[in-house]
């Protein structure tokens, strides 16, 4: 079932844009049939005559359908309130609604969004700096409408929320409106104005704030009901009046205030490592083989509902023009918000969507994410692509990640064996059947496998019983050049530790490192997802640390952004540096979302890559 729309967005020309997303009263019929609360209860926790103060400003945006059925100053995940504990306490339903329903209130919410984020980017690019007023009223007689209200102390006549901006910048507009509005007065006495003291502002002004973080001075204004009765919702019009009018004061006092902000140079409002919305390419091996899970698909899609562009390409869409510009023929999605990678994915590869032809040189970031070890058999001219072209894009300013040279360096799995000897496994690589059968016998059992190659095809486990017949096995691997023969390790029977390091640190967000078990299936000595291993959560204590700090260095040096280690009890099996997957499967057990945190440390590469003017080295920005 489509979302439909329960709201009304008038644009007009102006900087300044009213919301009112909590007036509506409406509800969808299927709703209706199982909401428990009666209109009355409904009506008082709505904030009601609240569209009416939207006149203020050109653009206004009102929603006519009620918090009840999605309230849009929630997140997406809490928007619909399932439990007593979302909504004050309140029983909402007769019968919980089905999955289906919730759905459909959600993707009202992902619409919402998507359009509202249009308008404000419309505007941005009209007016630069824009200011919106996110009206909302609350309820002071919770009590009963005989009851004493509020503590008046606690409860200002207008709470004004700015907990998500920028003080210093926005201070000249913060303080006209709050100035302008106590000087009006109610049944003789001054307006009670007081900022951040009931409410900070709730999900919608952070949004805004944070999707424009140099543009957007958004407040959060909740009057008390003093303008109606609460109990009876009976407006008071004369109350309403003083307050039209006070807003109609502060809108005129604050459009000289926003002269004053529109003179200071922009970039530096931004909160540290916030920075502006980014434009991002992934270069993948081929956008028609992405699979929903997969970590690049999680990672575009997080950047997306960030607010940020995105474009996804393969290697084989890359092209250098007459220019000396690195272009592409990218596909990219029309919304915002994806409750899936299924329905990213449809997007993305709609075919009746055409491709855009996009200047690679004008992104900000170029993420290399294709594997060369799926084309060297089948594509080998597309192998190396991403990071040929990759080299060109960095020219003219963009990060690329991981670095170019680095990673033609990591191009086969010769490179491992640069890293400190005592977490490696003992190994060698070679074409000589002696040299095999002799370590073979030396260290009674060990692991052959080719030199190059991913996914866990052609590994072999070779124990003593096995030597009569390993020159079937070697035939095997050699057919794909050199051999990888390696001491086997004991802990490999309890899997191994797929670990992240971004920046040449233990990937940690908000407390939780990103890693995660992969436990072999049954006899098999392979614990590669893709060869039938299941997963587990895994604790990381000081020896995996410790390995950290070893392989940090080259990783430093060598302008690895974003890697996985794979670690067996004391050693480490491999470093992935093409394209490491594993982010969803970390977060299926830490319940923490590290795409998210990826895309913030490219927002804190951009921010600092625009102080130089585009202009610095790219391994330094890589692990920045």
């Amino acid at each position: 079932m489509k979302a439909t729309k329960g709201w009304s967005i008038n644009r007009g020309d102006s900087p300044f844009v009213a919301f009112a997303i909590h007036a509506g009263h409406t509800l969808r019929t299927e709703i209706k049939s199982v909401i428990a609360i009666d209109d009355d209860v409904q009506l008082r926790e709505e904030d009601p005559f609240t569209e009416q103060w939207t006149q203020i400003a050109p653009t206004q945006i009102v929603v006519d359908r009620s918090r009840f059925e999605v309230d849009l100053n929630r997140s997406r995940d809490e928007s619909v309130y399932l439990t007593p504990d979302d909504a004050w306490g309140l029983n909402v339903w007769r019968e919980t609604p089905d999955l289906e329903m919730v759905e459909h209130s959600k993707e009202a919410w992902d619409l919402f969004y998507e359009e509202i984020k249009t308008t404000l980017s419309a505007i941005e690019r009209t007016h630069g700096r824009f200011i919106v007023f996110d009206f909302h009223s609350y309820n002071h007689r919770r009590d009963g409408a005989e009851a004493a209200p509020a503590d008046a102390g606690k409860n200002p006549v207008v709470n004004v929320g700015t907990g998500a901006l920028n003080r210093k910048l926005w201070k000249p507009v913060i303080d006209a409106f709050i100035d302008t509005v106590s000087e009006m007065k109610l049944d003789g006495t001054p307006l009670d104005v007081r900022e951040n003291v009931k409410f900070k502002g709730g999900f919608l002004s952070r949004w805004i704030a944070e999707t424009f973080p140099e543009s957007a001075c958004v407040l959060a204004i909740d009057v008390k009901k003093v303008f109606m009765d609460e109990w009876t919702g009976t407006l008071h019009p004369d109350k309403m009046a003083v307050f039209t009018t006070a807003f109609e004061k502060a809108r005129n006092a604050m459009a000289v205030a926003l002269k004053k902000v529109q003179k200071k140079k922009k970039n530096m409002a931004f909160s540290p490592g916030v920075g502006k919305p980014m434009r991002i390419g992934f270069v993948v091996n081929d956008v028609t083989t992405e699979q929903p899970t997969y970590t690049t698909v999680r990672l575009a899609m997080a950047a997306k509902r960030m607010g940020h562009e995105i474009y996804m390409f393969g290697t084989s869409e890359l092209a250098y023009d007459n220019d000396e510009k690195i272009k592409a023929h990218a596909s990219t999605v029309p919304r915002r918000i994806y409750k899936n990678g299924l329905s990213f994915l449809k997007d993305l590869t709609d075919k009746h969507r055409p491709k855009e032809r996009i200047s690679v040189d004008d992104l900000d970031v170029l993420m290399l994410r294709s594997d060369p070890a799926q084309d060297a058999i089948t594509r080998p001219w597309a192998a190396q692509a991403g990071i040929e072209f990759g080299r060109v894009a960095m020219r003219n300013g963009v990060i690329v990640l991981n670095d170019p040279d680095g990673l033609a360096k990591a191009n086969s799995k010769m490179y491992f064996q640069t890293f400190p000897a005592e977490i490696r496994p003992e190994t060698i690589i070679t074409r000589n059947r002696d040299d095999i059968r002799s370590f073979a016998r030396e260290k009674g059992t060990v692991v052959l496998k080719p030199l190059t190659g991913s996914g866990g095809a052609n590994v072999f486990m070779v124990r003593p019983e096995d030597l009569p017949n390993i020159n079937q096995i070697i035939d095997s691997v050699l057919r794909d050049g050199f051999a990888i023969v390696q001491e086997y390790l004991e802990a490999a029977e309890e899997g191994d530790v797929r670990l992240f390091v971004m920046n040449g640190e233990a990937f940690r967000y908000k407390g939780h490192y990103c890693a995660f078990r992969r436990l072999r299936k049954g006899g098999d000595l392979r614990s590669n997802l893709h060869a039938g291993g299941t997963l587990g959560r895994a604790e990381i204590g000081n020896q995996a640390l410790e390995m950290v700090e070893m392989v940090r260095p080259k990783l430093i040096q060598d302008g690895m952004f974003l890697v996985g280690l794979d670690i067996v009890g004391n050693k480490l099996m491999e470093i992935n540096v093409f394209s490491p997957g594993g982010l969803g499967s970390a977060q299926k057990f830490e319940g923490v979302n590290f795409s998210e945190g990826v895309i913030k440390a490219l927002q804190r590469k951009t921010m600092a890559m625009s102080y130089y003017k585009r202009q610095f080295d790219n391994v330094s920005m890589s692990i920045v």
